[in-house]
């Protein structure tokens, strides 16, 4: 890099290097191979659209992964113009990460997990996956029988700043500890078949649904969080729960009246379907609670599932469960 001033540029050379790439410049942009992962990369200290949309043009048959970096303030419609084109976007936040990133290493002698790795992977991480409605669920026991306990997170703080630098660009990160009684239901079909789940009642808002993914109950979890207390007890939550296997899963019988110039459809329970509900206590579930510069979300630890989410300026956000 010389003696002089060291550039933003000769910091993102930094940076690829430090994972491995040969580095070249060409026209103003950084051209980084390893093996058979490429990237290309922008660096601009003042970002404008017409950059953007030079660059975009530019690299447009580039196969590999691409990258704009910048340390002033960028608009949200560029951002967003980025986005829509399939460029990963790098402020002054992730910039930063890099450089701490780098300067750990040099201290430690070891690799933490940079940005890059994330790039060239382009991969959401893992997020468990729901077995078919039909499936028993499965509920791990903590070692204590208590009446209170927490579903252990699966889904990491580095997780969750990933998912939400893609999706609203993160910036803030609270793990609230929800409560929802639950109850194993069994319901008994006069065909003989059987229907199992677990009915989950949220404590906040006494919305109700199933739970049909495997998961741990632990008496305490070491994450830094907030706990948030029941709203409602637990014959209302029961009630609730009663009402929403009823509701959802009894059998019914259709009968079509012909009356000529019309048809009336009559739907009646039949009556012979047999449920039994088991309660299992108070349980926590951890959520994620995000802020980002273009809007907030909240994201189910233990799943990765996104339980809601509201965008700046769109017309559509997902319901917030959590009252």
């Amino acid at each position: 890099m010389g003696d002089g001033l060291v550039t933003l540029k000769d910091h993102m050379v930094q940076i690829l290097k430090s994972r491995d790439f040969s580095v070249e410049e060409r026209e103003g942009y950084l051209f980084g191979k390893r093996d058979d992962v490429s990237v290309v990369v922008m660096a601009a200290s003042d970002l404008l659209l017409e950059d953007v949309q030079d660059f975009i043009r530019n690299v447009r048959e580039f196969p590999g992964r691409k990258v704009v970096a910048s340390l002033g303030r960028v608009d949200e419609s560029v951002q967003s113009f980025l986005q829509r084109n399939g460029v990963h976007y790098w402020g002054r936040e992730e910039i930063e990460h890099e450089l701490g990133n780098l300067q750990l290493e040099t201290v430690a002698n070891t690799k933490g997990r940079s940005l890059i790795d994330e790039i060239i992977s382009d991969e959401l991480p893992q997020k468990l996956v729901e077995p078919p409605e039909q499936a028993i669920p499965v509920i791990v026991e903590s070692a204590e029988e208590r009446t209170e306990r927490i579903v252990r997170p699966n889904f990491t703080l580095e997780d969750v700043k990933y998912l939400a630098r893609h999706e609203i660009q993160g910036y803030k990160y609270e793990l609230e500890l929800v409560p929802h009684y639950l109850f194993h239901f069994v319901l008994s079909l006069e065909d003989g078949r059987q229907k199992a789940g677990i009915a989950a009642v949220n404590a906040l808002t006494s919305h109700v649904e199933t739970w049909r993914w495997g998961f741990e109950l632990v008496d305490s979890i070491e994450l830094p969080h907030s706990k948030r207390e029941p709203k409602i007890d637990h014959e209302k939550a029961r009630q609730i729960a009663q009402n929403m296997v009823a509701k959802e899963y009894k059998s019914h019988i259709e009968t079509v009246k012909d009356f000529g110039h019309s048809e009336i459809i009559e739907r009646k329970r039949t009556g012979k379907d047999t449920v039994t509900i088991e309660p299992k206590g108070l349980v926590y579930l951890p959520v994620w609670c995000v802020e980002g510069t273009r809007g907030a979300m909240i994201v189910n630890s233990s799943s990765g599932k996104i339980i809601s989410e509201h965008l700046h300026g769109g017309d559509n956000a997902a319901e917030t469960r959590l009252g």
